[in-house]
């Protein structure tokens, strides 16, 4: 069946409104940013604090969502930075060493897991995740801080983690209401009211629909190579069951190991055999 991509879907009011909560709440993202910021602030201000006597000897980004850190803490970290993902700790990880963790749900039993184990081994932790959730039970400590989030939005929680690290100087420069009011400006250059010929979001959607799928890109793949096979393989009329199968020359050293025929002695006339016996002979004429 193929299936064709209709544009005319995409400035098609009555369409749109099915999908109006989804749109909705990724038009929310500068809104849910501003929030977060603004519920932290004061755990922020104590974990700042506690961090200005040392810096640690590593970074940790435990739990789940360590990748999402990983992506921009990695180039910028002045210090080793580790993406731990599991529900446990690197053998190493101690007290000279900071954990930082994404829990923007709290109920997930591997960031509760690893957090527990920050906590018996004495690292710093620093936990954006809801106040009264399993992960901020795990989390509680003497060099614990816990930034209390709301909202539940992975990339708000990410934010509010980095503007900690870039105040601590472990981090690049971060900056909540700046990153707030670019979520708004790609809000309104994408609305979903705006024309087809002016909405990056649409253009975006219709050269994703042009593109080959990785399906029929990975059978184009191995049919252009089964042509390529095809090409190197001798013809049928070459190879076939009827023609004869070319003899390989002898090499030296299947001649060398060849048995040789016993040598005939030179006593034994030419009429008898090796034996001694007579040859009958047929002479012509």
């Amino acid at each position: 069946m193929t299936l064709w991509f209709d544009e005319s879907r995409l400035d098609n009011e009555t369409v749109l409104a099915g999908y109006d909560g989804l749109l909705r709440s990724l038009a929310e993202s500068g809104a849910r940013v501003r929030r977060e910021a603004g519920d932290t602030e004061t755990a922020m201000a104590t974990a700042i604090a506690r961090a200005q006597d040392s810096r640690p000897r590593a970074v940790i980004a435990a739990g789940p969502d360590s990748r999402l850190l990983r992506a921009v803490l990695e180039p910028a970290c002045p210090v080793p930075f580790v993406a731990w993902p599991g529900p446990a700790l690197p053998g190493w990880a101690g007290s000279l060493d900071l954990v930082v963790m994404l829990a923007p749900v709290g109920s997930d039993a591997a960031a509760a897991s690893a957090v527990a184990e920050a906590v018996r081994r004495g690292c710093q932790v620093v936990v954006a995740c809801p106040a009264n959730s399993m992960v901020a039970e795990h989390a509680a400590g003497r060099d614990s801080t816990i930034l209390p989030v709301t909202t539940g939005d992975q990339l708000a929680t990410a934010v509010v983690v980095l503007e900690y690290l870039d105040r601590v100087a472990l981090g690049p420069r971060t900056d909540s209401d700046e990153v707030a009011q670019a979520l708004d400006e790609v809000a309104l250059a994408c609305s979903p009211h705006r024309d087809l010929a002016v909405n990056p979001a649409k253009m975006l959607a219709i050269a994703l629909a042009d593109a080959p799928s990785p399906r029929r890109a990975r059978t184009r793949g191995r049919f252009s190579s089964y042509s390529t096979t095809a090409r190197r393989t001798p013809s049928s009329a070459s190879s076939g069951a009827g023609s004869r199968p070319r003899r390989r020359p002898a090499t030296s050293a299947s001649r060398r190991s060849a048995p040789r025929p016993a040598p005939r002695s030179p006593a034994t006339p030419r009429c008898c055999s090796a034996a001694g016996t007579p040859r009958r002979t047929s002479r012509s004429g």
